[in-house]
């Protein structure tokens, strides 16, 4: 049988001393999908839908970052270094290029990694992400249930899907598929909360005299593959 989310089996490699879980399954052939998740999110946080519907025609890799749950480390706080993580982790899988799928905070890691590792990324997909120096507004109910230590489903619901009924409905059943897996990884630590959102802050604030658009140039001067909007 297949491996698929549920059941494929976690694996550790070593960068610069620390250990990061990561998960590879899927068809072995063409270019490699390397997912980069939201705020304190983990391996156990993606859908089973996405990830085993893209793994029927590519292999699909999940990772935890420095200190991310089951990872070791202290967790990073500036996004520049999550990307120099990721293409480090790239590399000691012995991988020459992968495409990326950044969703949320993943989204500037990924953007990062391209403009700092360029000859590691084929394509970025950009999931709910946004722009550096960009300075979104953003609810500060969010902020405050993003960060509660152990999210419940209601929680769930509020940062990531709509208010109507049928969104509501999705949400839900997307919380129970991603609860099936026996072997769950342990939650994220507040020091990962802490880390991401300084992080944040940090790099999505303006900056004077800087573009939020200008970088991004440097990216566009290559093919990308990307679905971005404007929420972080």
């Amino acid at each position: 049988m297949s491996d698929t989310q549920l059941t494929a089996a976690t694996h550790f490699i070593e960068v610069d001393g620390d250990r990061f879980a990561y998960r590879r399954w899927g068809k072995p052939s063409g270019m490699p999908l390397f997912f980069v998740l939201h705020f304190r999110g983990g391996v156990d946080h993606w859908d089973p839908l996405l990830t085993d519907g893209l793994a029927e025609g590519r292999e699909v890799i999940l990772f935890n970052g420095r200190g991310i749950a089951s990872s070791t480390g202290t967790p990073r706080n500036r996004i520049e270094d999550m990307a120099d993580d990721i293409a480090a982790v790239v590399r000691a899988l012995g991988l020459s290029q992968v495409d990326l799928l950044g969703f949320s905070i993943g989204g500037l890691q990924v953007q990062e990694v391209a403009l700092r590792h360029p000859e590691l990324v084929r394509k970025l997909l950009l999931l709910g992400t946004g722009l550096r120096s960009a300075d979104p507004t953003i609810d500060p109910k969010i902020l405050e249930v993003a960060q509660n230590p152990v999210p419940t489903v209601e929680d769930f619901l509020f940062l990531f899907f709509g208010r109507s009924e049928s969104a509501k409905q999705a949400g839900r059943a997307f919380w129970e598929r991603r609860h099936q897996r026996v072997d769950q990884d342990p939650p994220s630590s507040v020091e990962v909360a802490n880390a991401q959102a300084e992080a944040y802050g940090v790099y999505s604030a303006p900056k004077p005299g800087e573009n939020p658009h200008a970088y991004l140039k440097a990216i566009g001067s290559r093919r990308w593959c990307s679905t971005a909007s404007t929420t972080s």
